[in-house]
């Protein structure tokens, strides 16, 4: 199960690298009810678990108001705001965003700008994470550290990009039409009719295959019977 949970996680974070551009090192953006869940509930070294699912090169950040709703929980929160004042960088957020979903889903925006990777343990704030395509989720499931698999609305993104990143631009697109005109006037010619091959013809011995014929020989001419002889003249001694 532990492999499992690995493959699932790269090939989550994969996505998103390839998607939405969101890659090593990553950006956690955390919240509380995560850092104490993980903190207390757990009883984890959260930043060990985190670098085994991410990597050692993590950049951990947290919003203004989640140090202020861990302030107002007392000694339950201590924990929790020692880690983020120790390990995170505090992002300021508008007052508007009185509570920490608020400030967590402005920073994260209408399509994750920024390039968070997002842990949260509430689970009214998944939900609404999940609605923002490329907003890469973290959160533990009992005690076992999960990254989300892509939502409808990040998968519905990068398919709109593909097809927009597929389009023509109009000088390519001049070219298509312009192959596809030329195309169509020559398939209107008529083409000759293609020559019968069903009857075959008689074809010329190859002459390779073929024996030469010998020539047939003369008896009387290798014995020398009709030859001539010339006779040898011999001077007379004076």
């Amino acid at each position: 199960m532990r492999v499992l949970r690995a493959k699932a996680a790269r090939k989550a974070l994969h996505f998103y690298k390839v998607t939405h551009g969101i890659r090593d090192p990553y950006t956690l953006l955390v919240d509380g009810t995560f850092v104490h869940h993980a903190l207390v509930g757990v009883k984890t070294n959260l930043a060990s678990r985190v670098e085994k699912v991410l990597g050692r090169d993590v950049r951990y950040a947290v919003p203004g108001p989640v140090l202020d709703d861990l302030r107002n929980r007392g000694e339950a929160g201590a924990a929790a705001l020692e880690f983020c004042r120790r390990r995170c960088r505090v992002i300021a957020t508008p007052r508007a965003c009185d509570t920490v979903a608020k400030a967590v889903l402005h920073l994260v925006g209408e399509a994750n700008g920024q390039k968070f990777v997002v842990a949260t343990h509430d689970r009214v704030l998944q939900s609404a994470l999940r609605r923002v395509p490329g907003a890469p989720l973290l959160y533990f499931s009992g005690t076992v550290l999960n990254v989300d698999e892509p939502s409808r609305a990040s998968r519905s993104a990068a398919a709109r990009h593909e097809r927009v990143q597929g389009r023509l631009t109009e000088d390519e697109f001049r070219v298509a039409r312009a192959i596809r005109a030329q195309d169509r006037v020559s398939s209107n010619v008529v083409a000759p009719p293609p020559a019968d091959r069903s009857k075959k013809r008689a074809r010329a011995p190859n002459p390779l295959s073929c024996r030469k014929p010998q020539k047939a020989r003369n008896p009387h001419s290798e014995a020398g019977g009709d030859k001539k002889r010339r006779k040898r003249r011999r001077k007379q001694k004076e």
